[in-house]
């Protein structure tokens, strides 16, 4: 509409609308129901044609709408509905002018868009200033280039304790917090970050005066501001737990590496220690159990002596072995539970011909009638085993000729206890002050009888390591008594009679192999078995075996088995290749070759199905549980240590050759 015509149609307005026009400004005249009469071009063209259709509050957003009326709307910043469907933000102010009211629109979207923007990123701010776990700051520069912090959130009353305040009037307080060690490289960060504007990642310690040393983690980034100046923008926070847990897994990996390797050591100490005994102890066997060419009386003397000397080495061996399992952790329990009556009775038949030689009578418990079942222990049966062997071992061995020892078993509260007790010579309070020290035997080093010192400290630590505890009570001249107290079981846990398969050797008498638990007494004469064998068909025997000293004494102890006949195989590959081209009946594997392991060897058996199934016992100078566990796993039908028993061995051949039958 032009200038005459607003004129003509308003003469009052005509001066107003005249200077508005000048000015290039926006309006439009409302009635008094709000309905748009005139408007000049430009609010036409923004508002497009629903423009005069309605009040023109329809053309405003909903959520500004407020704050009043159609006939006076008075000043305020609003957004209108364009012609195109968006929104666009105009200073809005209205002014009466007798019947109609004038309406004067101003474009500002583009600095209220700003000023949301800006409101938007102050309360983002003021969120993570207050929120953020860690500390959010910005650093600026001033003219002359001296850091200054502008800005720093609350959290850093926990990373460094101070208040954001002392850290904004003085920035170099933050190296006052950094740990002497790290002072000099954190400053120089810093200088580098704030001459290069690089971004920068960081840790560094800090000494707090309430947490002390902590370590802190950071990025640093810059940005240009409008200045001219960059500014750091940066975010520190606390990583303490987080370093502790790193450390924790560089130790755990530390320590397993080192377990690993001490495991190996002991295994190969295990091997090396064996292998010469293996030697000495089965030929010193063969010596005193020839027919062909007897020993006279003071040569059979001498190699019993032999004989007697090499198992005392084997025990100590044994114990200082177990012992350095313990110490490293590497001895592993299989706790369960198992009745204590079938303890006793396997404990009672490994122990028996040392009693027998020593002239010491044995008593067997009187069993407790319990009206929830037999009385039940929870353990592990090996070590159980062990445990209690060992102590009636000491009161056998440290009793007097005719003199007694009595087992007992009892129920006190939730423990099971079960006790030694002999009426031999006793300990004084000064002994039974030192009976848990490594090697120290009490004064009966200057005896005749076999010891190492070592058997009473593995004794203790078994009982802890099963959950139990040990007592004493000794006097002289009265004797002793030992108590173990282990937790009860329910006798109902009990499923089936633990079988004390693979039973440990050089202890007191115990077999050496999983097919008898007792002594070599009572297994009758080697000659009237191999006469008795001599009538069955040849028994194919493979052996693998890579020590020629071992080679020859399993030779010369299958001499007292006629029907077998043996071949050997000095490696894992030369095994394989006797299998492929004749399968034997049995076959005897050491478990440390010089190209692969026994189980190696196994597996490659069991994978072909030609050799797949082949009986095989273990005989190796490798005793540890591990490797005896997985043989059995692995279906050998016993793992016999070296130095090889010669008679249990026998036993243990003759059994697996009936099977075969």
């Amino acid at each position: 509409m032009s200038s005459p015509e607003m004129a003509q149609a308003t003469p009052g307005l005509a001066p107003t609308l005249a200077v508005l026009q000048l000015l290039d400004a926006a309006w439009f005249l409302a009635d008094a129901h709000g309905r748009a009469g005139q408007a000049c071009a430009r609010v036409t063209a923004w508002l497009g044609a629903g423009f005069g259709a309605g009040p023109w509050q329809d053309l405003v957003h909903p959520d500004d709408r407020g704050g009043g009326s159609c006939q006076g709307a008075g000043d305020a910043d609003r957004r209108w509905r364009m012609a195109d469907g968006s929104w666009r933000w105009f200073s809005h102010r209205s002014q009466a002018m007798g019947a109609q009211t004038l309406h004067v629109l101003q474009d500002i979207d583009a600095r209220k868009r700003r000023e949301i923007a800006h409101s938007d990123a102050a309360g983002l701010l003021d969120s993570l200033r207050l929120h953020l776990p860690g500390v959010f700051y910005k650093l600026d520069a001033d003219e002359q280039g001296v850091p200054h912090v502008t800005f720093v959130s609350e959290a850093v009353r926990e990373l460094l304790e101070y208040e954001p305040e002392e850290v904004e009037a003085d920035f170099r307080r933050i190296f006052d917090r950094v740990h002497p060690d790290d002072k000099e490289r954190f400053q120089a960060i810093v200088a580098n970050a704030l001459r290069t504007n690089a971004d920068t990642t960081f840790e560094y310690r800090v000494v707090l005066p309430r947490k002390g040393v902590r370590h802190v983690a950071g990025r640093a980034c810059s940005a240009l501001q409008s200045t001219g100046r960059h500014a750091r923008f940066g975010y520190q926070h606390d990583i303490t737990e987080q370093k502790l847990y790193q450390e924790a897994l560089v130790q755990a990996r530390a320590a397993e590496q080192a377990s690993e390797v001490k495991s190996e050591f002991l295994s190969r100490m295990s091997h090396e220690l064996r292998t010469p005994l293996n030697a000495i102890l089965g030929f010193a066997q063969l010596l005193k159990m020839s027919t062909a060419e007897p020993l006279g009386a003071e040569q059979w003397e001498r190699v019993d002596v032999l004989e007697r000397a090499g198992r005392h080495l084997l025990a100590l061996v044994n114990d200082v072995l177990d012992l350095s399992r313990i110490e490293a952790g590497h001895m592993a329990l299989h706790i369960g539970a198992m009745g204590v009556r079938g303890v006793f009775d396997e404990v009672h038949s490994l122990v028996v011909s040392t009693a027998h030689a020593h002239r010491v009578t044995l008593h067997r418990p009187t069993w407790p009638d319990l009206p929830e079942g037999p009385l039940a222990v929870r353990a592990d049966m090996l070590r159980l085993q062990q445990v209690l062997v060992n102590l009636m071992t000491n009161a056998i061995k440290y009793n007097r000729s005719g003199g007694d020892v009595w087992l007992a078993a009892s129920l006190v509260g939730n423990e099971v206890c079960l006790s030694v007790r002999d009426n031999g010579h006793g300990m004084t309070p000064e002994q039974q002050a030192h009976l848990f020290e490594p090697f120290n035997r009490l004064g009966a080093e200057t005896s005749d009888i076999d010891g190492s010192g070592i058997g009473m400290v593995i004794v203790q630590r078994l009982v802890q390591l099963m959950g139990g505890r040990l007592s004493l009570r000794s006097a002289p001249g009265e004797g002793t008594e030992v108590s173990v107290f282990l937790p009860r079981a329910e006798s109902q846990q009990v499923a089936a009679p633990l079988a004390p398969w693979p039973v440990r050797d050089g202890q007191a008498g115990c077999a050496a192999s999983t097919a008898t638990s007792g002594s070599s007494a009572g297994l009758g004469d080697p000659g009237e078995a191999a006469a008795a064998q001599a009538a069955q068909r040849p028994v194919d025997i493979l052996c693998v075996e890579d020590n020629e000293v071992n080679i020859a004494l399993l030779t010369s102890i299958l001499e007292l088995r006629p029907a077998c006949a043996l071949r050997v195989a000095r490696s894992g590959t030369e095994a394989l290749q006797h299998v492929a081209q004749r399968r034997p009946d049995l076959m005897l594997i050491d478990m440390q070759l010089g190209d692969m392991s026994g189980l190696d060897l196994a597996s490659s058996l069991d994978r072909d199905a030609r050799t797949a199934g082949i009986p095989r016992i273990a005989l190796s100078a490798d005793a540890m549980p591990a490797t005896i566990r997985e043989a059995q796993a692995r279906g050998f039908l016993a793992y016999v240590t070296k130095p090889v028993d010669v008679r249990p061995f026998l036993t243990t051949l003759d059994q697996a050759i009936d099977q075969l039958a």
